[in-house]
């Protein structure tokens, strides 16, 4: 499909398709700095022509937020938004500015970051630690075999295995204390240097 055929109003500026009139862009109506369609509509007199409507109208300027990773940051929603940027002296009938978005991207603040490890490291001892029911009596039962001097190699290989368990942990409590550190350092605004989501023991070999 070809690109339709454009032209601008010489008059007021708005670009309108050749074919059936309609504008390009999508403006808001405005009364009394108060916008009331956000979603825009097509300028109100084809051609692009003086418009004779009681409200003003803004132009919408498309809005792309730019790439930012989540996990460490967030939009500022007290900072961003919508906004009227008027054209000063802009004759009556003709557009009257432009809508636009400002968004403001921050770092996250001590405690989310606090948050998104902890749930890092959760996620690595629960997929670290046996779930099985009775994990915790059938270790008990290993340890009282051993203790007993029956060398059963099922109960030596589950002690075994328990022993890795708990290195895994305390590896993954040293990685959550690093992070927290991190954190701390960095404050409320500094830089990140920290991937939370590496460093973390979530398996051990059989």
């Amino acid at each position: 499909m070809s690109n339709p055929i454009t032209a601008i109003n010489p008059t007021t500026g708005v670009e309108y398709n050749v074919e059936t009139g309609q504008s390009v862009k999508r403006y808001v109506a405005v009364v009394d700095g108060q916008v009331l369609n956000p979603a825009g509509v097509q300028w109100p007199f084809l051609n692009g022509l003086v418009h004779d409507q009681a409200f003003d109208f803004y132009e919408i300027v498309p809005f792309q937020s730019v790439p930012y990773d989540p996990e460490y940051f967030r939009v500022d929603d007290i900072a961003s938004g919508w906004n009227l940027v008027p054209i000063p002296d802009a004759p009556q009938g003709h557009p009257k500015g432009t809508y636009q978005r400002t968004e403001v991207i921050i770092r996250r603040s001590k405690a989310e970051l606090r948050t998104l490890v902890e749930g890092y490291a959760a996620r690595a001892q629960a997929e670290l630690w046996p779930q099985a029911p009775g994990y915790a009596e059938m270790l008990a039962y290993a340890k009282e075999q051993v203790a007993a001097n029956n060398q059963g190699q099922e109960f030596r290989d589950l002690i075994d295995r328990h022993e890795l368990l708990m290195s895994a942990t305390f590896a993954n409590q040293s990685r959550l204390n690093q992070l927290y550190a991190e954190i701390e350092e960095a404050g409320e605004t500094g830089p990140i240097d920290f991937i939370a989501s590496e460093g973390w023991v979530n398996g051990i070999q059989p």
